[in-house]
């Protein structure tokens, strides 16, 4: 584990084990998430064992001196735990991404999440914007929105192949099953990182597809105390300590 991401995360533990707190902050995690957001320690997807956001919900509860529970549900379902108040807390979501923002309570940004354009090396292509994908069969991510490109895929100049993970997409794209992927630039430097031969054959396109500052939100129906929670993100926030778990992220895939 990287040093600072340790020293961060052992702080947070030190803050739980000073509390007597029964109840635990209830955090959602999709199960359609991916490393370096999630790291599961089952082949079920039901155990989180590390990544970003499981790191950001820890430092959060260490910062409230509580416990986490951790829920793990399906893309489709977390919206229905949000709205019935069945979970605290989510993380690493924006307003953009729900369909009950108004239901929600929000903290302010945390951290971004960068999406690129990756591309196989043969192809040669010089995306400089949206409109030089056209003619591509393009992989993206189930259950997302991607409204820049809505227009062509309406008008059929650009067509889809949708995956239900990340790596599913790259995989596609390694064998020119698709002729370019849409991911978070963690995602896609990680799994470059983790397959050498890979980084041979794909690149990132200069093109940023999209930067979303992300929030935590706690549901209204909620019985947790809102407030706390908002100050314990603003707190971490303004000491640096997002942006730090951040760079530990960001520093191995560089």
């Amino acid at each position: 584990m990287n040093p600072l991401r340790h020293s961060l995360l052992a702080a947070a533990s030190l803050c739980l084990a000073s509390t007597g707190m029964a109840n635990p902050l209830r955090a959602v995690i999709c199960e359609c998430d991916s490393p370096p957001m999630v790291e599961f320690a089952d082949v079920a997807r039901s155990k989180p064992a590390g990544g970003l956001i499981k790191d950001m919900v820890d430092l959060i509860a260490g910062q409230l001196k509580m416990p986490t529970q951790y829920i793990v549900l399906s893309r489709r379902r977390v919206d229905l735990a949000l709205r019935q108040g069945h979970v605290d807390l989510v993380c690493f979501t924006s307003r953009q991404w729900t369909s009950q923002p108004e239901d929600l309570l929000w903290t302010g940004p945390t951290v971004p999440q960068v999406e690129r354009i990756l591309l196989h090396r043969q192809d040669k292509l010089d995306v400089r914007g949206y409109q030089d994908l056209r003619g591509l069969n393009i992989g993206l991510m189930l259950g997302f929105h991607y409204p820049p490109l809505e227009p062509m895929l309406r008008d059929g100049s650009l067509r889809a192949t949708y995956q239900t993970d990340h790596v599913a997409n790259f995989r596609l794209l390694e064998r020119h099953l698709v002729g370019a992927v849409i991911s978070t630039d963690l995602q896609i430097a990680l799994y470059l990182k983790n397959n050498p031969e890979a980084k041979s054959q794909l690149v990132m396109s200069d093109l940023v597809f999209s930067t979303t500052p992300t929030e935590c939100a706690i549901p209204k129906a909620s019985p947790i105390n809102a407030n706390k929670v908002i100050q314990a993100v603003q707190q971490l926030r303004e000491r640096g300590a997002f942006d730090q778990l951040m760079e530990t992220y960001r520093s191995p895939l560089q």
